[in-house]
């Protein structure tokens, strides 16, 4: 069958007003004719498929070296105690959990304390919520004295702690099973050391490639050749830039401008084409 040249125009017409609504199929049968002759006619239109570019990663954000950024946070405990764990957020290895009857400044300090003697790293800037443990005085001068910068999300924010709220979530799914066990303090700490080492070590995630979070952590070229002083100075530079210093998001601001100026950490400052939304507006938020 010989399609004619208004047909032709008809077809690609009706693709143009419709397209994102209508497929071949509909066309061709408004039309009355094959929807593999209204396919091959838009392939011939349009043109060969444009190439996908490689995606740079598949994350809005990404950390380029181990211990560049730690987070912390409290988690409730099935035996009612608080649980503090810290990652790190590059390989989303977790460097310690320690559990109490209640969260306390002291405890966030002995935490952070604990993991330094096990590993003899500090990160060069440190996130966390507006719980008291963390915004205390004691845990802000423990940060200080150490030359490590703050890095405290919003309030009411927990999408910007992403990376250790879906860990919570994976904590208490697997918690899940000795939740009506009637366990003793000694027997649940050995669950959470179990399931902790088993998330570590055996796990594979499929945002690190379907690697384990420890191979990556202890693979992965760590901060020690940057200073803390000169990083720090880069950050009270572009403090000043933004204006408006001393405030928290201009903080958080100038941290990730640093982190790029020495390039261990990367973000999307708009959405890549694969990632276009009709009905987004405005790039999607930064996820840490």
């Amino acid at each position: 069958m010989k399609i004619s040249q208004e047909l032709r125009d008809r077809v690609v017409e009706l693709d143009q007003r419709y397209r994102s609504s209508w497929d071949v199929r509909s066309i061709a049968h408004v039309l009355g004719i094959g929807h593999t002759t209204v396919a091959a006619i838009l392939r011939e239109a349009r043109g060969p498929r444009p190439e996908r570019a490689k995606r740079p990663h598949d994350r809005r954000t990404r950390f380029l070296r181990r211990d560049v950024m730690w987070s912390s946070d409290f988690m409730k405990l099935p035996d009612g105690r608080e649980m503090i764990k810290t990652m790190d957020e590059m390989s989303l290895y977790r460097l310690g959990w320690d559990a109490e009857k209640t969260e306390t400044a002291d405890l966030a300090v002995r935490h952070a304390k604990a993991i330094y003697q096990r590993t003899g790293r500090w990160p060069l800037i440190w996130k966390y919520d507006h719980g008291s443990p963390f915004t205390s005085d004691l845990f802000q001068d423990f940060l200080k004295q150490r030359k490590i910068l703050p890095y405290p999300i919003p309030p009411r924010s927990p999408w910007v702690n992403g990376r250790n709220e879906r860990d919570n979530r994976e904590v208490r799914n697997w918690m899940i099973s000795v939740e009506t066990e009637k366990l003793s303090t000694e027997e649940f700490d050995r669950d959470i050391d179990d399931g902790m080492l088993m998330l570590n070590f055996v796990k594979p995630r499929a945002v690190l490639g379907f690697k384990k979070s420890a191979e990556v952590y202890f693979k992965t070229p760590g901060i020690e050749d940057i200073s803390r002083d000169e990083f720090l100075a880069k950050v009270m530079e572009y403090e000043v830039q933004i204006g408006m210093a001393g405030t928290e998001r201009t903080l958080r601001n100038a941290i990730r401008m640093a982190m790029q100026y020495w390039e261990v950490y990367e973000e999307w400052t708009e959405l890549p084409w694969w990632d276009k939304d009709v009905n987004r507006t405005r790039p999607k938020n930064v996820s840490f």
